[in-house]
């Protein structure tokens, strides 16, 4: 497992879920020596109405789950990630050898009695449960950098209520392609601050924009999602924002 952990919402056939996702590991990722895929399902006891799991539960839900790592994680048997959905709490782990899951599973959550499960595994090389189900899309994953940036204005006082200029980067492969995204984005108010060239990599040709927006936790996808959008129409990409902290 590496720190590199985060949360994003989706939906799971057809419900609501929440995945939380060790998104470092993906760097690694697969592990030639770890492939089996193994799992544990919780169910849990007091979900929301619609099959999140509820305040009333967490402080339950973390222990069970401080227990499954203090349990199951080693050097053999690596935590890649839950889902939250339909009631469910789902762990999932990439192990080198399924042979002693079980024992381990039932000796972990005996001291859970008050709690249903199931577990079992299968064999998993190229980590498809992890690559596939666990791992966020592009939009997804822009979703999670937006919340991290509002996270670090936070942590310097910043209450995300203020208007200010918000700068957004994004490169494309030529000059046409950042002109045409540049025509695109100023019918949404969008102004040019820069036009940044690379001379590393195929995505040389920048468009540096910017807006006045209140950079929320509420707001701040509807600002960047079709910018992110819009690049990825034109065979480019978004690189992100930033703007001033106003405490």
């Amino acid at each position: 497992m590496t720190d590199n952990w985060d949360f994003y919402a989706l939906r799971v056939d057809g419900e609501p879920a929440s995945i939380f996702v060790d998104l470092g590991v993906q760097a690694d990722a697969p592990l030639s020596t770890h492939t089996q895929m193994a799992y544990v399902r919780l169910h849990m006891n007091r979900p929301r109405p619609d099959g999140l799991s509820s305040k009333e539960e967490f402080d339950a839900l973390i222990e069970v789950e401080k227990a499954i790592e203090a349990n199951l994680c080693d050097d053999d048997i690596a935590y890649v990630g839950r889902n939250t959905s339909g009631g469910c709490r789902d762990f999932y782990f990439y192990a080198v050898s399924s042979t002693d899951w079980q024992r381990r599973v039932e000796r972990t959550l005996a001291p859970f009695k008050h709690y249903r499960y199931e577990t079992g595994s299968r064999e998993d090389a190229t980590w498809s449960t992890y690559f596939k189900f666990l791992l966020p899309g592009e939009l997804d994953r822009q979703r999670i950098e937006n919340r991290r940036v509002c996270d670090a204005l936070e942590r310097h006082g910043d209450k995300l209520t203020a208007e200010r200029e918000i700068d957004h980067w994004c490169y494309f492969r030529s000059e046409e392609a950042a002109d045409a995204f540049i025509a695109e984005v100023s019918a949404l108010g969008f102004l040019v601050r820069s036009r940044p060239v690379s001379d590393q990599g195929a995505l040389r040709f920048g468009a540096r924009i910017w807006r006045t927006d209140v950079p929320s936790y509420s707001n701040i996808d509807d600002v960047t999602l079709p910018l992110f959008e819009a690049a990825l129409r034109l065979g480019g990409q978004y690189d992100g924002w930033e703007c001033p902290v106003e405490a």
